[in-house]
């Protein structure tokens, strides 16, 4: 059980609030579950398999995408945590139970060769809605004109992924709906390459993948979540809340 005090939170049906003695003005508390829940996603499934950058994809853990790039020499970590329950709320302190701290977003870095540096950034969602990789972004940069040819890469691109729904050369986007591939932009869920070149030679490319309403799904949840817990807390301080002597 981890202790916290809140500041921002909301209503979920999965949310179990419930008061716990206090004695007086001092002490105030409030216990709180916070459910670990997994939602569902129709991905884009390019020759039948999800979409992916070295293996890393949409749905996955932490500990998915970092057995798949540790496996690959990816290294260093950087990340921001964050609580879904903590500060104060009308003196009240908040108890929480379940998965509280979860990774927004989490880089590895490397491997670095002569040829090319390079980063994996993954954005994962909060235990309301499963910790799930939301966003994926690779970063590739060449050196010294070691990079692939522009039409070489492309074609590579297609052969896994399939025509994109836009491209202009150096910019490739696919939309999808329903898990399906759309020519138009389906406005919630995408992948896009883009290639930075000169002459016909690539010199970067930056790789997007990204569940556009599942992340917004996942903000809700957070805000009602926080909302419910603020409300809770006001109900303590609210029924422990000194009668004035005039």
């Amino acid at each position: 059980m981890s202790f916290v005090k809140i500041g921002i939170l909301s209503t979920c049906s999965l949310l179990a609030l419930a008061v716990m003695p206090v004695v007086g003005q001092e002490g105030l508390s409030l216990d709180v579950t916070v459910p670990a829940v997994t939602r569902s996603s129709e991905l884009f499934r390019p020759n039948g398999q999800p979409a992916d950058f070295l293996g890393v994809g949409l749905t996955q853990t932490v500990g998915d995408v970092r057995k798949i790039l540790t496996g690959q020499n990816f290294s260093h970590e950087d990340s921001s945590t964050v609580f879904l329950l903590e500060e104060d709320y009308f003196t009240v302190e908040v108890v929480a139970t379940g998965p509280n701290r979860y990774p927004t977003y989490i880089i590895w870095s490397g491997p670095e060769d002569t040829t090319a540096s390079q980063s994996v950034r993954v954005e994962f969602s909060s235990p309301l809605t499963g910790q799930r990789s939301t966003d994926v972004r690779r970063f590739v940069s060449y050196k010294d004109g070691r990079g692939p040819l522009l039409e070489t890469l492309r074609s590579a691109i297609i052969a896994k992924y399939g025509p994109p729904s836009f491209d202009n050369k150096t910019t490739m986007q696919w939309f999808w709906s329903s898990g399906q591939l759309v020519r138009s932009d389906a406005h919630d869920k995408q992948m896009a390459i883009t290639m930075d070149t000169r002459s016909d030679y690539v010199k970067g490319v930056t790789y997007t993948l990204a569940d556009d309403a599942a992340r917004k799904a996942n903000w809700d949840q957070i805000a009602q979540f926080q909302k419910s817990v603020e409300d809770g807390a006001k109900q303590v301080r609210d029924a422990h809340a000194t009668a004035p002597k005039l």
